[in-house]
């Protein structure tokens, strides 16, 4: 099965605080995207991996030939989304990866050129690499516990004496993670023609339909051993039988992480994952800096576009600065 995964994740983009503001530059904001590729295979040698006792039970001389029992059970189910998130969101480069685009792009002289995503692709991979490396270590797992009916339905001979055991069925599942490619984005409020209103722009701009701010990474990251419960599946074994069985799961609700090796080689998609990043900066950011939303008042952003529009254009032709050229006049 193959999955698709981007972090930060698109709902986080839709706000400006998704997106991290440069340092220096307080009208310059940018993200940088992962686009996970990611296949899901079951273990086909133990395609059922042995459990813990959900409930002991055992016939009598008054014992029906059908038993039916419903009784509750409690388990530990992995959020594998989010732990795969997680493992990359610990990291030190994936956590700085904004501010490593903006410092590599050279803003704003490289940002219309179309060589910034090479440039980057192998120095990013490295750094990638002994990043996820050392944060395979530190792994998060995130679960919640879960509860759950099960009916139970076992025919039991009356001359069945031994003590009957349901036991929990797990599926043994490997996920593999790669890193297919990085998309980014810079947004910029810019003067307009005569130097007072900001307005946003988005960079590097679309060449016709292709998206110019993808660097193409296909690099492995790692895999992810799980395990995952499944109701449905009927173990009814005797005492005697379940101590002989094999591929027992002591601690069912464990995540095993590893670098991964395994290469692999994806086109680069024509057209990028929806939404792109220019869709969610036009949800974020609105088309002027004065109507930003935040702990200012619009009088105060006005005040500040005011000030630095003096020497301008519109500051001598319709502004203040209209009055002191006529004086020297």
């Amino acid at each position: 099965m193959d999955i698709k995964m981007q972090i930060p994740i698109s709902v986080d983009l839709t706000k400006e605080k998704g997106w991290s503001q440069n340092s220096q530059d307080k009208y310059l904001y940018f993200i940088g995207r992962l686009n996970l590729h990611i296949e899901q295979y079951q273990d086909e040698e133990n395609p059922i991996n042995f459990g813990e006792i959900i409930t002991p039970y055992r016939n009598t001389d008054h014992s029906e030939a059908g038993k039916t029992q419903t009784f509750e059970h409690k388990y530990i189910k992995i959020s594998i989304e989010e732990t795969t998130r997680t493992v990359l969101l610990e990291n030190e480069f994936t956590s700085n990866l904004a501010a490593e685009l903006g410092a590599s792009a050279g803003f704003p002289v490289n940002l219309t050129t179309n060589t910034f995503s090479s440039k980057l692709s192998a120095g990013f991979q490295e750094k990638i690499k002994t990043s996820v490396t050392r944060s395979l270590s530190n792994t998060t797992t995130v679960s919640s516990e879960v509860s759950i009916k099960l009916e139970l339905y076992q025919k039991v001979e009356k001359e069945a004496k031994e003590l009957h055991l349901a036991i929990a069925g797990y599926k043994k599942y490997r996920r593999e993670v790669y890193l297919h490619y990085i998309d980014y984005l810079f947004v910029e409020y810019r003067p307009t023609t005569w130097g007072l209103r900001k307005k946003k722009t988005n960079l590097p701009r679309p060449v016709g339909s292709e998206h110019a701010n993808r660097i193409k990474m296909n690099l492995p990251l790692f895999k992810i051993t799980f395990w995952e419960f499944d109701p449905m599946a009927s173990l009814i074994y005797t005492e005697s039988e379940y101590k002989q069985l094999p591929n027992k799961i002591k601690n069912p609700d464990r995540v095993i992480t590893e670098k991964l090796e395994t290469p692999i080689n994806l086109p680069l998609p024509v057209k990028p994952e929806k939404p792109t990043l220019y869709t969610l900066s036009n949800i974020a950011f609105p088309l002027r800096w004065i109507d930003r939303k935040g702990p200012w008042t619009k009088e105060d952003l006005m005040k500040l576009e005011m000030e630095e529009a003096v020497g301008s254009a519109w500051w001598f032709q319709y502004g203040p600065g209209k009055k002191s050229s006529k004086k020297r006049k």
